[in-house]
């Protein structure tokens, strides 16, 4: 037998209720929070559970490719809440349990309040700041221990002499960040650091952008930059980013990769957003994102439960607490075209919520009681 159903908390109090509920059915957290998957702390609770996709073997290869030290580019797609940036959760785990430490990854997502492409660069500076470490000390190997040398090797002057310093120097480490994020700074802190000019435009943003993730290889085996959302910018900054990525991608015959997810139904309205047909074809492999087909949903409720199931405790069916004719109930409810991992789990945990304060399983006649309390159902006519 499965688990004695029995609520641990007072039904009356609903406060309680609301911070243990999940508890009552095994769940280490709350599984139905629509939380940013890139904010998960716990591989634990990434665990593959879209056998469904169409797309799954061009994912699976873009991974094997990534492994096998080449260069590849793909681009990710659908609606919101399909899973976009959950994907990239998973190929993260994947490629870390895989290629460990030697791998390097960039998730950059692009803000949607601030769409520019000095956002993106101050992302991109902030996430690769803690792996500049070893990346420098594998300049200092490869150039020679001076100024110079790093000057002649990069061929940027004060991105040079500006990381050159970083790297040296912890006296004026603050002032090599401010720069590299492109913060003003005043002529005289510029000289402590020994750099001519800010980093104000976007053109010296793109270079430093395009010379990092180069010399990145010097102290990783790979490379792996995530841009989330591209759509996002307007089509002059997607114009100059997407000509960026292009030559980035074109300046290594290996160790290097990209994949790019924007918001659409089809994969050409990619070129509706800005950037060119070069990018576009160089992003090779392509998955879209499609809705979960309604005699796939109770095997993904199933594995994605499972993840946030506590150590021993046994139950009979990874559905509990929901019975398998509650969530055929819930599907036939909702709007096949919101059959994305979002609207079931956010539905899901509506429901999850009802039940453990009536103290009850989420059977067809339970769903249909509390119907009017879902989202993103049937239309009526």
């Amino acid at each position: 037998m499965g688990y004695n159903f029995q609520l641990i908390v007072n039904s009356e109090n609903y406060k309680e209720i609301d911070m243990l509920w999940y508890e009552n059915y095994g769940f280490k957290e709350d599984p139905y929070a629509i939380v940013d998957p890139m904010a998960i702390p716990s591989d634990v609770f990434i665990k593959w559970n879209r056998d469904d996709l169409a797309g799954k073997q061009e994912m699976e290869d873009f991974i094997t490719r990534v492994v096998d030290k080449q260069r590849i580019g793909m681009k990710l797609f659908g609606t919101p809440g399909s899973g976009k940036t959950w994907l990239l959760r998973y190929i993260t785990k994947q490629l870390k349990e895989k290629l460990g430490d030697e791998a390097l990854i960039i998730y950059i997502s692009i803000p949607r309040i601030d769409p520019t492409f000095a956002a993106f660069y101050e992302r991109f500076i902030e996430r690769i700041k803690p792996h500049l470490d070893p990346i420098l000390g594998s300049i200092n190997e490869k150039a020679g221990d001076t100024m110079e040398n790093w000057s002649e090797y990069l061929k940027n002057r004060d991105l040079s002499n500006a990381i050159w310093n970083l790297h040296h120097s912890k006296k004026v480490t603050n002032l090599c960040d401010a720069w590299l994020l492109g913060r003003k700074l005043p002529t005289s802190e510029l000289r402590n650091i020994d750099v001519l000019n800010p980093l104000e435009k976007d053109y010296q943003k793109h270079e430093v952008f395009k010379i990092l993730i180069q010399n990145s290889l010097l102290a990783y085996s790979t490379c792996t930059l995530m841009v989330d959302e591209i759509g996002y910018l307007p089509p002059k900054v997607a114009q100059a980013l997407g000509d960026s990525f292009r030559e980035t991608l074109d300046s290594f015959y290996e160790k290097f990769s990209l994949i790019c997810t924007y918001t659409a139904e089809i994969a050409d309205e990619m070129l509706d957003y800005g950037y060119n047909q070069f990018l576009f074809t160089r992003l090779e492999r392509q998955v879209k994102m499609e809705t979960i087909k309604e005699e796939y949903v109770p095997e993904f409720l199933k594995i994605y439960q499972a993840t946030y199931r506590k150590e021993g405790f046994k139950v009979d069916n990874q559905l509990f607490p929901f019975e398998h004719n509650g969530l055929k109930k819930l599907t036939e409810l909702m709007n096949p075209k919101n059959h994305y991992p979002r609207f079931i789990l956010t539905n899901c945990g509506i429901l999850a919520k009802k039940a453990a304060e009536k103290n009850q399983k989420i059977n067809a006649n339970f769903v249909n009681n509390h119907k009017n309390d879902l989202k993103d159902l049937m239309p009526i006519f």
